[in-house]
C-alpha cells in the first residue's frame, strides 16, 4: 500500500532517530477536489511503518469528529473549541476530562519513541461520537473518511508563525539542540516531522467545498475566537447555539496580541491569552496568561477553600518567597528545623503553576486539594481569577505589594533567566507598561486588593514596609498570633 526510503536528517532526536519519506502507491480512493493533485508524502518515523495500514483501514463512524492540522497551527485550541461545540458548551466535564483523553492524537505511539500507549487502538476503543486528532496529511487518513463521511475540520495558519513556533517545539519537547538556521532549512527541504507543511494545507485547500469538511484559518480564529467557529459549524453540524447558550461560560478567552516588533517571543514562553470573567465590570482589563490555563479557569474558580488555609498572593517579583516563608514560620511555631528539612515548594504550593508552567509534568491543582490542613497556598492569579470561595469561607489572605519600578526590574531578570528572553530592556518595559507580560495588568493587580484591604481575613503588606520595619509587620493579627522579640 505504501513506499518509502529513508532520508538524511539533520534534525533527528532521542525521540525519533531515524526518518523516512512515505507515500501512498494508490491514490484513487481520494476525492480529487477543485483540482486533480497528486496528495502530498509525509515525513516520518520509521515506527509509523508498523501502524500505517491499521490507520488507512481503520474503520470510520459518521458521528466521528475528525481534527486535522499541520503542528503548531492551532491544533489544541480547535479541539477544545470543537469538543465543547459537539458536546453542548460542557464547560463542567472539559474542566474535569483532560482533553488528551476527550480528543485523542491518533498517530503519537506509532511516531514518538517511548509513548506507553497504542493510540490507534486508543481511538478504536473511544466512546461515540469519537473525537479524533491527527497531523497526519490528507493520503495517510483512513479511506474511510471519503465514503462515511464524518465530520472534519482543518486548521491551517501562516507558515512563518508555525515555523517559529515549531522550531521552539522541537527544542523544547524533541529535544533538538541545533541552530535556528538548521531547522528552518530542514523545514523549507522536507525534513521536519509531518512535511511537507505548505502541501499539507494546500491538500484540504482543495477538497474544502466538501459538505462534510470545515477549512479554518488560525488568523481569523484569533481575530473572532469561538465565534467564528459558531458561525460557521452549521455547515457540518447543522445545529446553532443561541447567544444565551454561548454566555453561559463563566470566561472569555482571547489571544494575546503582539505588535511583531515588540513580541516577548522566547523559548519558554508558551502562547498566551486574555483572560477575563465574564460579569467582569467593562473598565476591568483581562489578565494574560498562558493559554493552558484556559483548561485549569473553571476547576481554579470552583476551588474548594477551608477556613484554616492561609493564602499568600502577589504580583510576580514581590517578595512572594520572603513572604511566603515568614507567613509558614509564624503559623508553625517558628519550627526551623521543618522549615530546612522541607523545601517551601512543598510546604506553601504554587497553586496554578501546573496550569500556567511551560513543560510543568504536574497538575499543581490538585496537589492543593489534597495537601494536609492547614494548608499555605501561592498564587499570582488577580483577584477575579482566585477561586470565588475566598470571600464565602474567609481563610486568612495575605497580599504583598512593592513599587513598580523595583518589580520591573526584577521580573525583566526573570524572563531573561526563567523564560529565555532574550531582547532588549525597553521592549520589556514597553510590553509591561501595556499589560502584554505574564499576570499584567500589574497596577490592577494591586488596586484590586488594595480595595479589599479592610476585609477582616485579608493583610495587605508592602515589601517596601516589610524591609523596613519588619517586626510590626509580623505582629499583625491576620496570622491569630503575635510574636514577641
Amino acid at each position: 500500500m505504501f513506499s518509502y526510503r529513508v532520508i538524511d536528517s539533520q534534525l533527528t532526536t532521542d525521540l525519533h532517530h531515524q526518518q523516512i519519506e512515505i507515500r501512498l502507491n494508490d491514490t484513487s480512493a481520494i476525492p480529487d477536489g477543485e483540482q486533480k493533485r497528486t496528495p502530498a508524502h509525509c515525513v516520518i518515523t520509521p515506527t509509523y511503518l508498523d501502524a500505517a495500514d491499521r490507520i488507512r483501514n481503520l474503520t470510520v463512524y459518521e458521528d466521528d469528529v475528525w481534527i486535522v492540522t499541520f503542528p503548531k497551527a492551532g491544533t489544541t485550541w480547535t479541539q477544545e473549541m470543537v469538543w465543547l461545540i459537539d458536546h453542548d458548551l460542557d464547560y463542567a466535564m472539559a474542566s474535569k476530562v483532560n482533553l488528551l483523553e476527550r480528543s485523542v492524537f491518533l498517530e503519537l505511539s506509532w511516531v514518538i519513541l517511548g509513548c506507553p500507549v497504542d493510540t490507534v487502538q486508543q481511538v478504536e476503543e473511544l466512546p461515540r461520537p469519537r473525537h479524533i486528532k491527527t497531523h497526519l496529511p490528507l493520503a495517510f487518513l483512513p479511506s474511510q473518511l471519503w465514503t462515511v463521511k464524518p465530520r472534519i475540520v482543518y486548521c491551517a495558519r501562516n507558515p512563518k508563525d508555525v515555523a517559529v513556533s515549531y522550531m521552539h517545539h522541537y527544542h523544547h519537547l524533541h529535544g533538538f539542540t541545533g541552530p535556528k538556521e538548521v531547522f528552518l532549512d530542514g523545514l523549507l527541504t522536507d525534513q521536519v516531522l509531518w512535511c511537507p507543511q505548505v502541501k499539507h494545507a494546500l491538500d484540504f485547500w482543495n477538497i474544502r467545498q466538501l459538505d462534510h469538511v470545515l477549512f479554518l484559518h488560525f488568523e481569523e480564529m484569533k481575530k473572532v475566537g469561538i465565534a467564528l467557529v459558531l458561525n460557521s459549524i452549521n455547515t457540518i453540524w447543522f445545529r446553532e447555539f443561541t447567544a444565551k447558550q454561548v454566555r453561559l461560560k463563566m470566561f472569555d478567552f482571547k489571544p494575546l496580541e503582539f505588535d511583531e516588533s515588540d513580541s516577548l517571543g522566547c523559548p519558554g514562553a508558551p502562547t498566551f491569552v486574555e483572560v477575563q470573567l465574564k460579569e467582569s465590570p467593562e473598565e476591568t482589563k483581562p489578565c494574560v496568561l498562558p493559554a493552558k490555563f484556559v483548561d485549569y479557569a473553571d476547576r481554579i474558580r470552583n476551588f474548594q477553600v477551608y477556613e484554616d488555609d492561609v493564602w499568600i498572593v502577589t504580583f510576580p517579583k514581590c517578595g512572594t518567597t520572603w513572604t511566603q516563608e515568614m507567613v509558614w514560620l509564624i503559623d508553625h511555631d517558628l519550627d526551623y528545623d521543618t522549615a530546612k528539612q522541607v523545601n517551601l515548594n512543598a510546604r506553601s504550593v504554587f497553586f496554578e503553576l501546573g496550569a500556567v508552567g511551560h513543560n510543568i509534568p504536574v497538575d499543581t491543582v490538585t496537589t492543593v486539594e489534597n495537601m494536609p490542613r492547614p494548608r499555605h497556598i501561592k498564587s499570582h492569579l488577580p483577584l477575579p481569577l482566585l477561586p470565588q470561595q475566598l470571600w464565602t469561607v474567609k481563610p486568612r489572605i495575605v497580599y504583598v505589594s512593592r513599587n513598580p519600578k523595583d518589580v520591573a526590574v526584577s521580573y525583566l531578570h526573570h524572563y531573561q533567566m526563567i523564560m529565555g528572553f532574550r531582547g532588549s530592556k525597553d521592549t520589556f518595559l514597553r510590553q509591561l507598561a501595556a499589560d502584554k507580560v505574564m499576570y499584567c495588568p500589574q497596577v490592577q493587580h494591586v488596586l484590586e486588593f488594595w480595595r479589599v484591604r479592610a476585609e477582616p481575613n485579608v493583610l495587605f503588606l508592602s515589601y517596601e514596609r516589610m524591609k523596613h520595619d519588619l517586626r510590626s509587620v509580623v505582629a499583625q493579627k491576620i496570622l491569630r498570633q503575635t510574636m514577641s522579640r
